[in-house]
Formats: structure tokens, sequence, C-alpha cells
């Protein structure tokens, strides 16, 4: 630390030159992000609430309070009115969250979890720091896991079972509905992890089973900080009824609060009003005509990319969109980033992934089409 102060005010203009230097959102080009321009609301929201410390909900009443009625406005939209839960820091606290929720329920000694090879990295962390041994089954031609390959995987030492509606990679749903008939024959935790889908695939025209309408599903990740264009961090975790709570409680022995539930003691209340705040403003007609936006852009990013025979890697569900070059599609993603479109490279699947986010519109798309033309020179 410097021994000498700064005045505000020079502290403040650095601060400006550095965040102008930033990379973006409204430039159209961040085309890897899950996350994206917090809407206006969200961010005067977040201002009002940045004292807040849900660390202690009994202090800050008003900000618990909010809490409630974001997690019941989720569990509403995804079928349980009972649900209970938190805004976390994340898709990866939450994921943690309902792994040491199914852990310490089952009391095994060498627990295992089942996990889609298409499963989020965190799931991976959770594994590790949990002591959990990941099982991995495999995926079809499309890119979801076999619901066949799950059940053989099953035994005395499953705790749980993961299935992801809205893969990171990909965009893909799981048949969670198969998984769900699954965890109930086997009496096993199904967990899933929509943090990405979570608030997309309740506001699409199709319709995909995967949420707590499904008996066998006990919790579920849904991140308000990605499609639900808050401020981050603001994750969620939802689980089907508070008895599940007593698996993850913490006596707080010297604060007004007796107990604590996630894995991070201080909690920010200002992410919790902007997600109230979005959830308030926009109301599913909203929403909808958000995503609608979206599925619609990345309709036209297919259709350009067909055109022009640059091959996808599977038909999109969601608003991502894989692809791969007629050449090399390594050197066309690097080249992408010299050009200043920031794009995703899956090396595992040698493919571009592009996400079509609330921020990018349909001018962005088009020209993204041109420089991929000019690179490619198709």
């Amino acid at each position: 630390m410097q021994t000498k102060a700064t005045p505000p005010k020079v502290v403040l203009l650095d601060l400006r030159k550095r965040q102008a230097k930033e990379t973006n959102y409204e430039t159209g080009k961040v085309l890897c992000s899950m996350c994206t321009k917090p809407h206006i609301v969200a961010k005067k929201a977040h201002e009002l609430f940045f004292e807040s410390n849900l660390g202690d909900p009994r202090l800050f009443q008003e900000t618990a309070q909010l809490e409630r009625e974001v997690i019941a406005q989720l569990g509403n939209l995804l079928h349980q009115k009972s649900a209970t839960g938190f805004i976390v820091s994340g898709g990866t606290e939450a994921n943690m969250l309902a792994l040491l929720t199914a852990r310490n329920a089952s009391n095994i000694s060498s627990p295992e979890v089942v996990l889609p090879d298409s499963a989020h990295f965190s799931l991976q962390k959770a594994c590790n720091l949990l002591n959990l041994k990941p099982v991995i089954a495999s995926l079809d031609e499309s890119y979801i896991v076999k619901p066949l390959e799950v059940e053989k995987l099953v035994n005395k030492n499953t705790i749980a079972i993961v299935g992801t509606a809205g893969t990171s990679e990909l965009g893909t749903i799981d048949p969670i509905h198969k998984l769900s008939e699954i965890a109930v024959q086997h009496k096993v935790h199904l967990h899933v992890d929509a943090a990405f889908g979570g608030l997309i695939i309740p506001f699409l025209k199709t319709t995909y089973p995967f949420d707590f309408q499904l008996q066998g599903v006990s919790s579920m990740t849904v991140d308000p900080h990605k499609m639900g264009m808050s401020v981050i961090p603001g994750g969620g975790i939802l689980f089907r009824n508070s008895e599940m709570l007593q698996y993850i409680k913490t006596e707080t022995p010297y604060i007004s609060a007796k107990s604590q539930y996630t894995f991070v003691g201080t909690r920010s209340g200002a992410s919790i009003a902007s997600v109230w705040a979005v959830f308030k403003t926009l109301g599913k007609a909203g929403f909808t005509e958000i995503v609608e936006q979206c599925v619609k852009n990345t309709g036209l990013l297919v259709k350009e990319l067909k055109k022009y025979s640059l091959s996808l890697l599977c038909q999109p569900t969601l608003n991502i969109v894989s692809f791969r070059s007629n050449k090399n599609t390594n050197r066309l993603s690097e080249t992408l980033w010299r050009k200043g479109w920031f794009v995703s490279y899956i090396p595992r699947y040698d493919c571009i992934r592009i996400i079509i986010m609330p921020h990018v519109k349909k001018k962005h798309v088009l020209k993204f089409i041109e420089v991929v033309k000019e690179i490619e020179m198709l």
C-alpha cells in the first residue's frame, strides 16, 4: 500500500481511464461470454443496496426479504412454489452446495457422482473439494448424455446424478425427464445444472421438461447474472424443499443470525437487489421478448453459416452456435481475436462457439459473418 494518500478525483480519473480500455459488451463483438451488459435497473438497484451484507440476514432484514421473493419467483417459474434456496456467488458455488447436500444426506463412506461428459468443470471442482468420485457417462451423437449409460453407472455408492440444461460448450439439454425416472427408481439425488438454460428454456416456444415438475429433480442451479441480466455475482441454488437445508447448515455463534447455508459467509445484498429489480421490471413477458430476439439472431447466424458451407457441430437448442472452419478452425479463432471478435475455441470438438446474448444484435451477426468470409476467403 502506498504511503501518501491520493485525492479521490485523481483516483476516479485513473479508474475511468482504465475502465475505458476494458472490453465493452455494446460493441457486439463479445461472442464468448455467458454474461451480458446488466439491465439498467440492475445497476441502480445495486447502488442502492451496496452496503447490505446477507452474511447476517437479521441485520439486513429488507435485503433478506428481497432474497426470499427472488427465490419464490424462481421457484414459481421452475414449477415448485415451495422451493427454497439462495442467491450465491455463481454456478460453481451453487453446484457445490447441491453435491454437498446430496453427500451429507447419504451417509455413504465412498460416495460417487454420475456426471455427463459435458458437465461443467465446476462439478469436477466440487468432487475434488468434497471427496466425491466422479463417474463419467458418455454422450450420444447429439452431444447429450445417454440415459441407459447413466443407469448402468448408478450403484450402491451413488449419491447423486447430474444433468445439464444448457451445456456451457454447446448449449444442449440433457434428457432430464429420463434422468428423473432413474433418480426416482434408484432413490438418488438428481441435480440439474441450469446455470445458463434456467432463464432461457421457460421462455422458449419449444417445451423441454427440465425442472421441478419432474419428480426426481432435487436441486437446480440457475444464474441470474447470465441471461437474467443481473450484475455479477448473481448465481442461484434452489432445493425442492426446506428440509434439504439441514444437510448444509452451519451454526454461526457470534452473529445475530443463528446459522448459514452457503459456502460464502459475506454475501452481497446488492446482487440480490439487482436480481429482484430485473425480475420485477421485465416479468415473464419481458424475458420472453428478450429470449425470442436472441433465438432469432441465433437462427440468422446459423442460416448465414450454412450459406457458406461452414459446418455446424449440432443444431442449436438454445442461443449457442458451434461450427468448424472449412480450413483450420483454431487458426480462424485466433484470427478473429486479433481482429477484435471474441469467440471461444473448444479443442476437444475442434469448433468455434458463439453465444448470442442480448448485447449481440442482428447488425453484429451480419458483420461477424462478413469478417469470417474475409478470413476464410469464401
